[in-house]
């Protein structure tokens, strides 16, 4: 097999609400799509503000048909699950900061899969699609990302060539995006396609993802074959123990006990150091848990500092972005997958224990070419 990277665009500015489009006409398979977005930060700060947050969505579409679809966040986790190993993502929140996530975004299990891949000669006319909102969590301006046309796209195709053409694709989706209120909730899933995996977001700073929904059952049929039903504690520990736990560079702009945003939800651990502050300013961590975490920023006598100081830290967790995978078998077994085919209804229920928090349901299918 010979591999090439095709070069869809390079760092493009891209307007604060834009969608940005662009053909995909290649003609050879492609293994995955390579994204990097970088944005700068306001002059004074951008607190718990994330390019994660700014890229609403990421889609691939063949005219009125959506071909897979995800925002930034559910992408990053997707890289995760898929690769084993964390995307490039820097997060700051220091004033004139440039922040940059890179992600890939798979259509095999594994890049360079020979037996998985999107072929775009098989669809009409097939775009990539990106759409940005600057404004998502807080205004542009000096405390968020700064005003301007500032936002860079990177877009690369992962071109394999010299194999014969794909007969199918992971075709990963969001299906359900709601706010989690009480009692149960009961979405209804697709019955065409194989399933691979699903990917849970339960996200509400200042909670974990098991206390905002605390079980989750897979039912056909109304309940004539249950192919799960577990408690999202013991998910979440099957998770950690199948992907295990990754870690990032984090820039923080904070003082003494502020409460600051994280992007592992779970057993978050925070290592700081002091940069570019006053020699008789420490730092330490008071605690670390459920998205957030309180640095201990002090003076040589353990007075706290109450002035935003400039840390860097390491950054490490798992359940990134507050998610959570459930895959169906092994991952690179295809014979382990779910095959729904048979049945005439497959529901998710969902017990919400928290309310006001974002959830999020992704599908990962096999989708004939």
């Amino acid at each position: 097999m010979r591999t090439r990277d095709a070069v869809l665009d390079y760092q493009k500015t891209i307007k604060d609400t834009e969608t940005y489009e662009k053909d995909l006409d290649l003609t050879e398979p492609i293994s995955a799509l390579d994204l990097e977005v970088e944005c700068t930060n306001g002059a004074t700060s951008n607190k718990g503000n994330f390019i994660s947050d700014i890229v609403t969505k990421a889609e691939i579409v063949d005219g009125s048909e959506t071909l897979g679809s995800l925002n930034m966040s559910q992408l990053e986790s997707m890289h995760f699950c898929t690769s084993g190993r964390m995307p490039a993502l820097f997060p700051s929140e220091w004033g004139g900061g440039i922040q940059r996530h890179a992600v890939r975004w798979f259509f095999g299990r594994w890049l360079w899969d020979p037996e998985y891949s999107f072929l775009a000669t098989k669809f009409k006319n097939a775009q990539l699609k990106v759409t940005m909102n600057k404004a998502a969590i807080r205004a542009a301006g000096d405390t968020g990302f700064a005003s301007g046309d500032n936002i860079k796209l990177t877009a690369v195709a992962k071109v394999s060539e010299d194999l014969p053409a794909p007969t199918k694709y992971l075709m990963t989706k969001q299906k359900e995006s709601f706010t989690s209120t009480s009692g149960e909730k009961r979405i209804e899933l697709p019955v065409d396609y194989t399933y691979r995996m699903l990917l849970f977001r339960f996200w509400k700073q200042g909670s974990d993802i098991d206390e905002i929904i605390s079980e989750i059952k897979f039912t056909l049929d109304t309940d004539r074959f249950i192919p799960l039903n577990r408690k999202v504690k013991q998910l979440d520990a099957q998770a950690l123990a199948e992907f295990g736990m990754g870690e990032l560079k984090h820039d923080m702009f904070a003082s003494d006990s502020e409460e600051v945003r994280l992007l592992f939800n779970k057993e978050p651990v925070v290592a700081l150091w002091n940069w570019e502050t006053p020699m008789n300013v420490f730092c330490n961590m008071h605690w670390a848990w459920s998205s957030q975490c309180a640095p201990a920023v002090f003076l040589h006598d353990g007075t706290a500092y109450g002035t935003d100081v400039k840390l860097t830290s390491l950054e490490k967790g798992h359940a990134l972005h507050a998610t959570l995978p459930v895959p169906f078998g092994r991952l690179d077994v295809p014979g382990d997958w779910f095959d729904p085919t048979p049945f005439k209804k497959m529901e998710l229920v969902l017990t919400q224990a928290t309310a006001d928090a974002t959830c999020e349901i992704v599908t990962q299918q096999v989708r004939p070419l």
